[in-house]
């Protein structure tokens, strides 16, 4: 029996998975395209401003749930697996709540706090912008607490619709209120509308994702325990906004011009929206699963960790490298040469970011294991380190000053987590080998650097992305990067591409 409830969850994560990637990847051309219209529209100052503002918001955001959006991730599964239907939809009400309270709170204090944000960020009327996008945040702060729901319950086809109609109706409206000279008051109004329409999908799913039956059940996720799994997040949160950018965008801002804040900011965002692809995609559903998988059996927990090591690395490598070798001329073919500054910073970003994939299956093992408490202590070196090192290089060297506090983190990060989860899941271990397996398949790619080199502009970036897309599907297919384990799941999957590129990377058997 325990076999067949496991196989049912392997299976229903596989689908739920294959709906996030295809809708994650619909949602990564069409934000690709909206990050070259906005900043293509308001320009490198502007686009600047933008960038501090949104810095702002997402500080906001993380608090109006006070880390209670997380606990839906970790026990609705496991409200599941009991049949407490009851106590899931009171879990849902309580966070909704606390999300309602926060933000209101969060808007009069945008409000009051108006002066000292424009004393902060350095350019006039960004007070009022940082009011504005606190109000607006509505919708999105709605659509992410809905959207974990729903992957709790791997019920990801209407999210997935509902994420990419988000984006389209954002570039809807975004291009004309740029066209009409509303700047960023504009794109953050259409950033909203986006929101608005992907909630209004995805509402009437809520019923259904939670309908397990209305027998009374006990109160499994009681308020202490909701508490102290909830509030070490919203901390977790705001720490890992400081250590991931956010710290050096305010920063620059305040000490540099908002010209610099824009470099880095470009810099910065692009690589995360390419490399995010795979692990911003799955890792709601792998939470989901693997608190299903840890509340039946907690001695597979450790193999479920190394299943994610093994498709991080398998999945994200070749989007590390082909970054790394081809984001230079990227960054001013899609967003023009005056934002040039921003190249080679996005270069070296892209070969940083692979660094922070060994921590992210550690860091889940500790939520699933409701260490957040652990996570919390770990985010607190970090800030420190970060905002240390911030305050020093920054005023001084500017964007390059920004990317050493950044190194050093992203470096140190997966050090402290593996140091503290090998006391909970001493068989934890980091596929090394593995990895490096990886990056030795990817190696081929290095040819398309001449191609660069002979060729200027966009046809170079073409002709060499072109070639070497699939020069690495060869090369993993005969370095058999990928094996059963990982590529049955694939085979199934309800979209064609993705199945069809299953099979040709490796055997069934």
């Amino acid at each position: 029996m325990r076999s067949t409830e496991m196989q049912d969850t392997t299976g229903r994560i596989g689908t739920a998975m294959a709906w996030s990637v295809a809708s994650r990847a619909g949602r990564f051309v069409l934000g690709l395209a909206s990050s070259v219209l906005v900043v293509r529209g308001l320009g490198d100052h502007d686009y600047g401003v933008l960038s501090a503002v949104r810095s702002v918001l997402m500080f906001v955001v993380m608090m109006s749930g006070f880390g209670t959006g997380q606990s839906l991730l970790r026990f609705l599964p496991a409200l599941r697996v009991a049949r407490a239907g009851d106590s899931a939809r009171a879990l849902i009400r309580r966070v909704a709540v606390v999300h309602a309270a926060a933000w209101l709170v969060m808007v009069a204090v945008a409000l009051a706090l108006r002066g000292p944000i424009e004393d902060v960020l350095n350019v006039p009327g960004t007070g009022m912008f940082v009011a504005l996008a606190v109000g607006l945040a509505l919708f999105e702060v709605i659509f992410a607490l809905l959207a974990n729901v729903l992957n709790a319950g791997y019920d990801t086809a209407r999210l997935s619709a509902a994420a990419l109609a988000s984006h389209v109706v954002y570039i809807a409206v975004m291009v004309p209120a740029l066209r009409a000279g509303w700047g960023v008051p504009g794109v953050l109004v259409a950033a909203a509308a986006g929101n608005a329409v992907a909630c209004a999908m995805v509402w009437p799913r809520l019923r259904a994702a939670i309908d397990w039956g209305s027998d009374p059940t006990p109160a499994i996720v009681g308020n202490a325990r909701f508490w102290r799994y909830s509030l070490p997040f919203a901390a977790i949160g705001i720490l890992n906004l400081i250590v991931w950018r956010q710290s050096e965008t305010l920063m620059l801002a305040h000490f540099r011009t908002p010209e610099e804040t824009g470099y880095f900011d470009l810099a910065y965002r692009l690589p995360q929206t390419i490399l995010e692809f795979v692990p911003g995609t799955v890792w709601p559903l792998v939470m989901a699963g693997m608190s299903e998988v840890y509340t039946r059996d907690p001695a597979r927990l450790s193999s479920a960790i190394g299943r994610y090591y093994r498709m991080l690395f398998a999945l994200c490598t070749p989007l590390c490298v082909l970054g790394a070798l081809l984001s230079g001329r990227a960054v001013s073919v899609l967003f023009g040469a005056e934002m040039e500054p921003a190249a080679t910073p996005t270069r070296l970003f892209f070969v940083i970011f692979t660094v922070s994939f060994l921590s992210t299956p550690l860091s889940m093992a500790l939520y699933v294991l409701e260490k957040t408490s652990i996570n919390l202590l770990i985010y607190i070196v970090l800030a420190v380190i970060n905002v240390g090192l911030d305050l020093i290089l920054i005023p001084r060297f500017g964007v390059p000053g920004a990317m050493v506090p950044v190194a050093i983190a992203i470096a140190a990060q997966p050090v402290l987590y593996f140091i503290a989860v090998r006391r909970h899941l001493p068989g934890i271990s980091i596929p090394f080998g593995f990895i490096g397996r990886c990056l030795a398949a990817c190696a081929p790619a290095v040819v398309v650097l001449p191609l660069l080199y002979w060729m200027d502009g966009a046809a170079g970036l073409i002709v060499a992305g072109a070639a070497a897309l699939p020069l690495l599907f060869v090369s993993y297919r005969f370095a058999r990067v990928l094996g059963p384990a990982e590529l049955g799941p694939l085979r199934s999957a309800p979209v064609p591409i993705i199945a069809r590129a299953a099979r040709f990377l490796g055997p069934e058997r």
